[in-house]
């Protein structure tokens, strides 16, 4: 991972994109399961995601899940650095969403790759939480990769947010505390009728951007996104005179 404090938001916001290609390239590319695909930058239902996952219709053409869990998914406990369990937060029902895409095809989870502008000031911080806490809402599985430090006004950094407003923390258990050390994290959610567990990574510049699971199921079936190796395709793309001011 490079310092992409080190150059203008819109830099990075050239290279997000690149990123977020390569990562639904490796999604659609024989990750997904069969019958499940990625769209990135998409909008459903006023929700705009980076990278959508979805569902296309069974066989037969009628609406609904498959008769059976998908085969390829993972269902054992993801070697993260952190894997949080606690009971879902109820919150009204008003307050949930519905998020279907225009192909009618069915929604499963969303990838957010954090930008600079999602941090810059506390109202935007606070929006982009209430984002992914709306996509929760929904019974949707949530992926968010964050590569720059927590801002002052939120050192606990957007997992510790996000975690509060969705799940009761364990008793006993201390609230997560991003690492002096490894200030950057990627944090995958998954939600049940009454749990939710978080999957956390943490890293920093000038290290390997960990995998990552990528829930699809309800039942915590996984798929583990490379981030590294999408992060290293995407790499080339960013103009020589920008790669030389962040490696230097």
């Amino acid at each position: 991972m490079h310092d992409w404090t080190k150059v203008e938001a819109g830099i990075y916001h050239a290279f997000h994109g690149q990123w977020l290609g390569a990562i639904a390239r490796a999604l659609n590319n024989g990750l997904l399961p069969p019958g499940y695909y990625a769209l990135p930058e998409q909008k459903a239902a006023g929700v705009i995601a980076d990278i959508l996952t979805l569902q296309g219709p069974p066989a037969n053409g009628r609406p609904g899940p498959p008769p059976a869990p998908p085969a390829g998914l993972s269902t054992a406990r993801p070697a993260v650095a952190v894997l949080e369990e606690g009971e879902l937060v109820r919150r009204p029902k008003g307050r949930r969403v519905t998020v279907r895409h225009v192909s009618n095809h069915k929604v499963v989870a969303v990838v957010e790759l954090v930008s600079p502008g999602n941090k810059d000031s506390r109202s935007h911080h606070v929006e982009f939480v209430a984002k992914a806490v709306s996509v929760l809402d929904a019974n949707l599985h949530l992926l968010v990769i964050d590569p720059f430090p927590p801002p002052g006004f939120a050192p606990a950094g957007l997992h510790a947010a996000i975690w509060k407003k969705v799940a009761r923390q364990r008793k006993g258990r201390p609230p997560f505390a991003v690492p002096a050390d490894r200030p950057l994290l990627a944090a995958s959610y998954c939600t049940s009728s009454t749990e939710m567990t978080a999957a956390v990574e943490v890293f920093a510049v000038g290290r390997p951007v960990p995998d990552i699971p990528l829930y699809l199921t309800a039942d915590e079936g996984y798929v583990t996104v490379p981030l590294e190796d999408t992060y290293a395709a995407a790499w080339p793309e960013v103009p020589a005179v920008w790669r030389a001011a962040l490696e230097g």
